[in-house]
């Protein structure tokens, strides 16, 4: 959600190695874009959440994802809720074209996913290894 927002691959402009690892696993996450909807933000760092057992659902997401759909295009925005986030959606359609996406050139290697192996840990995280992509 963070790409769709920004344009860019999550934390693109860090190695993707386990130092990377560790700091998602204490809490890092990716940025957004200026004027993305504060609805979608809550929603993309509630898909991010540390705890997966407070993460939404495929049908949480699904259910979400359509309720702004027809907001949009459904034209059933109602009350003020609804009307704040059309209202968002719409401007950062205005916003998304001026944002640069542009990337330095990485090597294909950079975003490809890759074990790390962390046999040293002190304390366990959940596993020994953690996979990044």
């Amino acid at each position: 959600m963070t790409e769709m927002s920004t344009g860019r691959p999550p934390h693109y402009n860090i190695e993707y190695d386990e130092m990377l690892a560790i700091q998602i696993c204490i809490g890092l996450r990716p940025e957004f874009a200026k004027g993305t909807p504060e609805c979608f933000i809550q929603l993309a760092n509630q898909c991010m959440d540390a705890n997966p057992s407070n993460r939404p659902t495929a049908s949480d997401i699904h259910e979400k994802l359509y309720s702004w759909w027809n907001i949009l295009f459904g034209n059933t925005a109602k009350d003020k809720d609804e009307l704040a986030i059309l209202k968002a959606f719409k401007s950062a359609d205005e916003i998304i074209p001026t944002l640069s996406t542009e990337l330095q050139i990485y090597s294909k290697d950079k975003l490809t996913s890759k074990l790390l192996d962390f046999k040293n840990l002190s304390e366990p995280v959940n596993s020994s290894k953690v996979y990044v992509k």
